[in-house]
């Protein structure tokens, strides 16, 4: 009988010893879960228990991730900051030039050729607002998931061909004389049309904004892919540069002149990924080149 009492008080004793073990443990977690505030911590255990180990993984884990999560928040918050800023800027520069033009349209003492040729600036920095105002909400809906894609079966050279043509005046304007090199019997994609022939004028705008020689516009096969490449000089590009060069907003010119905002190549690779193909850049001593493999 004595024994049994013995080993009685023993199990008490050792059942006491880990319920005040796992409270000095569950206090000591909770001392550094209030002192960290909710913001990122290491909790540290003073225990072996595997129990007490897997929950201190688990709060960690989770500190780990809400860290991201606000990391992520900020980042996308100064994104949108610099996006207002920047879209403000795009829709100032127009603006004022406009309004600049329409005071002196007001003066009585200009003739009627000077109010003509001021008019026809102010249509065509209108023209150039509106265009960026679609721009924006264009990317917008893109971004959103918004933009209802036609698909069926296309010929990319087909499109290719005639997106070109309707650029041939530019070129000539600009004395570009592009290599074009385009395969016969490519096959045809599911994609949408309208979609391809704005990623090619995003890609052709910007090769006429940028080009000056050496202009090659590709498209072949590799292997199980098509393939469309469109390849220019770059002088004001840096290799740090070409991360960004799909960034909204982003561009080279320092100036952020009308007609260079950094939208074109952002709604280019936002049209490129939503229809399900690839787009990356290729920077090498000097030479852009935007590849896309559909």
């Amino acid at each position: 009988m004595v024994w049994l009492i013995i080993i009685l008080i023993i199990i008490n004793v050792v059942l006491l010893t880990f319920i005040f073990r796992y409270k000095y443990d569950i206090k000591y977690i909770s001392k550094q879960i209030i002192k960290s505030k909710g913001e990122y911590c290491n909790i540290r255990m003073n225990t072996l228990n595997k129990d007490i180990e897997k929950l201190v993984l688990s709060i960690n884990d989770l500190y780990e991730k809400n860290q991201k999560i606000n990391m992520k928040i900020k980042h996308d918050e100064e994104k949108l900051r610099l996006s207002i800023a920047n879209m403000s800027h795009d829709l100032r520069t127009p603006l004022t030039s406009i309004r600049g033009y329409v005071q002196l349209i007001k003066d009585s003492n200009l003739s009627e050729e000077e109010k003509v040729k001021y008019i026809n600036i102010v249509e065509r920095r209108t023209e150039n607002l509106q265009s960026l105002i679609t721009s924006f909400y264009e990317l917008s809906r893109i971004e959103s998931d918004e933009y209802k894609f036609d698909l069926k079966a296309i010929n990319l050279g087909n499109i290719l061909c005639e997106t070109l043509a309707l650029f041939y005046n530019d070129f000539v304007d600009k004395s570009i004389e592009p290599n074009i090199n385009i395969e016969e019997n490519i096959s045809p994609i599911i994609c949408d049309e309208k979609a391809v022939i704005r990623i090619f004028s995003n890609l052709i705008n910007n090769i006429l904004k940028h080009g000056e020689k050496n202009i090659n516009i590709f498209l072949k096969k590799e292997k199980d892919h098509i393939v469309t490449e469109f390849i220019n000089d770059a002088p004001n590009l840096k290799i740090e540069d070409v991360e960004h060069i799909f960034d909204r907003f982003f561009t080279a010119d320092v100036t952020r002149s009308d007609r260079n905002t950094g939208l074109g190549l952002s709604i280019t690779k936002a049209l490129v990924e939503q229809l399900g193909y690839k787009i990356e850049a290729i920077f090498v001593d000097g030479i852009l080149n935007i590849k896309i493999i559909w």
